[in-house]
């Protein structure tokens, strides 16, 4: 292990000499604090100090190696995209980095995923994601063992971030306490424009509080609530809320035992949304007459693009249908963006010969 992730030898000389006093990226930081910690520096570390996007996922960095590379981000100001997925970074690990990054602002965008953050992690992301230097822009923490504590202290603070646009809390332990903040979050928050939740414990209570804040809110876009329990009094919450939401474009309701009562509910919504493009229903019981009523709803909203039901029980003619109704449209959509893409290149070679020309 110590082999595989052990600096190249040129990186290990740096250390018998005397630190520069300008270090751009934080290299000569990041081998200082190895050094003091007793650990190999990591060669996948060293690189991408001087790149603007650094993966380093899967590679054990440890407690210890986390620290050192906090102290380096300090420094550094050329990393913008840091993704350190399972790294075995313990809370303690998580809270340190996350203090370094309230002094960056280069970061934007950061992958926490599968790495264990508790009180200390999430009051340091509090207190970053409430600054008013923060520049995070996507924030990834699934797979981390939160609960309602972390959940419920995350959504209490994004109420006056306008940074933040995309956050994924996918595969945790959050549940009704959390949908409650993060409900009350939706209703003044202008920033957020991608929400996963997916695999969550949620269930009806809490979806139904999150759909609250979801009646008023302009700017999400995308809502991620597969798997979270929703069940028909859920979906029913959520399809109220398509009904008067002016923002959402995609949501994902996949796996959350939905029936023809709930869909019901859901389509009513689906057919009324001036937004909605896409919706996933895959396995959920919809059968024959659900497919049929979403069939309905979808073709009365002439929006409506992408609309997945695999493993429903619905027939397959309906799905042939529902592709039938749909592909047309998509064809359209595509036809539309490529028109849009190429009127806004002529402009900007319009404006740089007008530049040139001038």
């Amino acid at each position: 292990m110590a082999g595989r992730h052990a600096a190249d030898d040129e990186d290990d000389d740096l250390l018998e000499d005397e630190l520069p006093e300008e270090d751009q990226f934080g290299r000569y930081r990041y081998l200082e604090l190895c050094r003091s910690a007793g650990i190999s520096p990591a060669s996948q570390v060293l690189k991408y100090l001087e790149m603007e996007a650094m993966h380093v996922e899967h590679y054990g960095l440890g407690l210890k190696g986390v620290r050192a590379l906090a102290g380096a981000l300090r420094l550094n100001s050329t990393v913008a995209t840091l993704r350190l997925a399972d790294n075995a970074i313990p809370d303690e690990g998580c809270a340190e980095l996350l203090r370094a990054l309230a002094g960056n602002s280069a970061v934007t965008l950061l992958d926490l995923s599968a790495n264990r953050m508790g009180q200390a992690g999430s009051k340091a992301l509090a207190e970053l994601l409430m600054s008013r230097n923060t520049v995070l822009r996507s924030l990834t923490l699934s797979k981390m063992h939160l609960g309602e504590r972390e959940g419920v202290l995350l959504g209490n603070c994004l109420e006056n971030n306008t940074a933040l646009r995309q956050l994924d809390l996918s595969s945790n332990d959050l549940g009704e306490k959390t949908a409650n903040a993060l409900g009350q979050v939706l209703m003044v928050n202008l920033g957020l424009t991608e929400l996963n939740l997916s695999w969550n414990k949620l269930r009806p209570r809490g979806v139904a509080a999150l759909a609250e804040g979801l009646k008023p809110n302009l700017t999400l876009q995308v809502l991620g609530l597969g798997w979270c329990g929703l069940q028909d009094a859920g979906a029913a919450s959520v399809g109220a809320a398509l009904k008067v939401n002016q923002g959402l474009v995609d949501v994902d309701l996949c796996g959350n035992q939905i029936t023809l009562e709930g869909l019901r509910a859901l389509a009513e919504g689906v057919a009324s949304s001036t937004t909605l493009a896409a919706v996933s229903l895959d396995n959920n019981d919809l059968r024959a007459e659900g497919g049929k009523e979403l069939l309905q709803a979808v073709d009365r909203n002439k929006g409506m693009v992408v609309c997945s039901m695999e493993n429903t029980n619905t027939t397959e003619q309906i799905r042939l249908t529902m592709e039938a109704l749909l592909e047309p449209r998509r064809k359209l959509r595509d036809k539309l963006h490529a028109a849009q893409q190429q009127q806004q290149q002529q402009q900007q070679q319009q404006q740089q010969q007008q530049q040139q020309a001038g």
